[in-house]
């Protein structure tokens, strides 16, 4: 495991104890995992890293009650369109996850973690209340070209 891992992990333990929650060692293990890898990965993908480096009898119920606990703590993001993970690119910064924007390229797969600011974070809000709706915790996402797939 990398120093920054390690380091990022740290930075997760510390985030769950401000919040009264506990990284138990599985939980650390699928946050290790999630923050290994390069984008966003199913549960599955993530079970067999699981299975191949720590614990070989893992069922499914093991990974999805480990990410639905990341995701909670806002460690982690599920991205709902391709139903992926990925760790959160901004752990070591006080955000909330109410305004996150997720770019995601239909070509390579590629995903940049975006704060939603001004003008746009207040457009979108106010189209919303005009129609009496009102947005979950689940961040917004949108599809299209990243600029190495656009060239």
């Amino acid at each position: 495991m990398t120093e920054t891992v390690e380091k990022q992990l740290r930075i997760a333990e510390q985030r769950c104890a401000e919040q009264g929650l506990r990284l138990t060692p599985q939980r650390r293990q699928v946050m290790a995992l999630l923050l290994e890898q390069d984008g966003p990965r199913s549960a599955y993908d993530l079970l067999d890293a699981l299975q191949n480096r720590h614990h070989p009898g893992a069922k499914p119920p093991t990974i999805y009650r480990a990410l639905d606990f990341l995701v909670t703590a806002g460690l982690a993001h599920r991205l709902a369109s391709t139903n992926r993970y990925l760790a959160c690119g901004h752990l070591a910064c006080e955000h909330g996850h109410d305004g996150t924007l997720f770019l995601v390229c239909d070509r390579c797969g590629a995903v940049r973690e975006a704060p939603m600011e001004g003008r746009f974070k207040q457009a979108l809000n106010n189209s919303l209340a005009h129609q009496d709706f009102v947005v979950g915790v689940q961040p917004v996402e949108i599809h299209g070209h990243c600029r190495q797939c656009q060239d």
